[in-house]
């Protein structure tokens, strides 16, 4: 419910790109699932690409590209751990699902103030960008 009810501030402040607020609407699909998979936020990630002119606006590319390397890692180990091999437990494999819902979070925010940035510009030294 809350995917949904976050749509209508994303699609208004980004009327002026609607294909970039669809793609934040996939992320916030993909961020607040219940059962998150593997393909909801490879979705979400691969439409980064469309939008080179966002790239020198990520704040924190590389600790969310190494927190999803880490899931993505952790995700099949704990689950042969605990399902197919049955010396883990869900705790092993849930620990795994925060640390991917932690790499998704930062993923959508990065991209959320990416969009944001990108209308105002090159950030002047000694300015910073403000909204309200």
């Amino acid at each position: 419910a809350f995917a949904t009810i976050a749509t209508i501030p994303l699609t208004l402040k980004f009327q002026h790109d609607p294909l970039y607020a669809i793609y934040l609407v996939i992320g916030t699909i993909s961020l607040f699932k219940s059962y998150p998979t593997m393909a909801d936020s490879g979705l979400f990630l691969t439409f980064i690409s469309i939008f080179p002119e966002v790239w020198p606006y990520l704040r924190h590319p590389l600790p969310t590209v190494m927190w999803h390397l880490y899931a993505s890692t952790l995700l099949p180990l704990f689950n042969n751990l605990w399902l197919g091999q049955g010396t883990g437990n869900s705790n092993f494999f849930y620990a795994a699902t925060l640390v991917f819902g932690v790499a998704n979070g930062a993923a959508f925010l990065d991209s959320v103030w990416a969009g944001l940035a990108v209308p105002y510009g090159e950030i002047k030294q000694g300015y910073s960008l403000l909204q309200i």
